[in-house]
């Protein structure tokens, strides 16, 4: 899995983590992979099961404003605030090569069978309700939540999209910060 991270690092392209790539980077023949993972979604599939706790520790001390000096981080415990440090976190993450790596793993979902897909939702739902409890905490109603969950994720995903397009990176940064506070203050 740490292979297939490297190779896409290193490359920039998913289409350089095949089953082949992964098993020269490691040392071992392409049959040694396949008795492991049956195909490259399959490899997607148990890196997704490493990164999503992860990635809901890295969300969870961001909502917390673990190693943030509150006296810097005005409204440590404000939702707004805290909607804001999960966006910069899921943010970097979504600018990051291994992000990549979840748009073949989608794509290959369909090639899955009902509990495998079930499965990959279920982790995700997972991750998403780290920042439901916040909307939760912050009074939206309970069925408002999805849809805000919608607009924060195309928010932050829009924002990564404009920064890769070399969009100046404190701008993007300040306008999501403000559209968190505004879907916030409309709750």
């Amino acid at each position: 899995l740490a292979a297939a991270e490297e190779l896409l690092a290193s490359s920039g392209s998913e289409d350089a983590v095949s089953i082949r790539a992964v098993a020269d980077a490691v040392g071992v023949t392409a049959p040694s992979i396949y008795r492991h993972f049956p195909d490259k979604a399959h490899l997607l599939l148990a890196w997704f099961r490493v990164v999503v706790p992860q990635t809901i520790d890295a969300w969870r001390a961001a909502i917390d404003g673990d190693g943030i000096d509150d006296a810097t981080d005005e409204g440590g415990h404000d939702p707004a605030r805290q909607l804001q440090r999960w966006a910069r976190t899921y943010l970097e993450w979504a600018n990051s090569p291994e992000h990549r790596l979840v748009a073949p793993l989608t794509d290959s979902l369909d090639d899955f069978d009902d509990d495998t897909r079930a499965e990959v939702g279920a982790l995700h739902r997972s991750m998403m309700a780290v920042v439901a409890q916040v909307l939760s905490d912050a009074g939206i109603d309970a069925d408002e939540i999805p849809g805000t969950l919608e607009l924060l994720t195309g928010l932050v995903l829009g924002a990564a999209r404009a920064e890769a397009a070399g969009e100046a990176r404190p701008a993007i940064r300040d306008r999501l910060d403000a559209a968190i506070t505004a879907i916030i203050a409309a709750s």
